[in-house]
């Protein structure tokens, strides 16, 4: 039974809730297009999976368009602990980037302009003399 449930006494009527139907809490993704990745749509609450996916569907549906709806247990995903472990690789491997292509770019333009300008002086001084 949930903790606020627990506070207040049972009934015994025949419309007492039983323990089981306590909610659940689910994530939500939808995809909006095929071919797209699913996205976080939100959170919800309910007693069971066939529920929690008929009302994602009802809800998130609503907000936008989407052609599929994915709910799962919060409890069933499983994340890393950034504090205490290290998630990005500690190896630099920024050689795999297509970086420093402008540096190398502007050093040629540089060396060409260089020729260009020595040449320039070599015929002007051809013409001179």
């Amino acid at each position: 039974m949930s903790k606020v449930r627990q506070q207040f006494p049972s009934s015994g009527g025949d419309f007492a809730a039983p323990p089981h139907a306590d909610l659940r809490a689910y994530e939500v993704f939808v995809r909006t297009e095929r071919g797209k990745p699913q996205v976080h749509a939100g959170t919800l609450e309910a007693p069971d999976d066939e529920l929690a996916l008929q009302y994602g569907r009802e809800h998130y549906g609503r907000d936008q368009p989407c052609v599929e709806v994915w709910v799962v247990r919060r409890e069933s995903i499983l994340t890393a602990d950034s504090d205490r472990e290290v998630i990005f690789r500690l190896s630099d491997q920024s050689y795999r980037q297509a970086k420093g292509y402008s540096d190398v770019r502007r050093k040629w333009e540089k060396i060409r302009a260089t020729k260009a300008v020595d040449e320039y002086q070599r015929d002007d001084l051809k013409e001179a003399f």
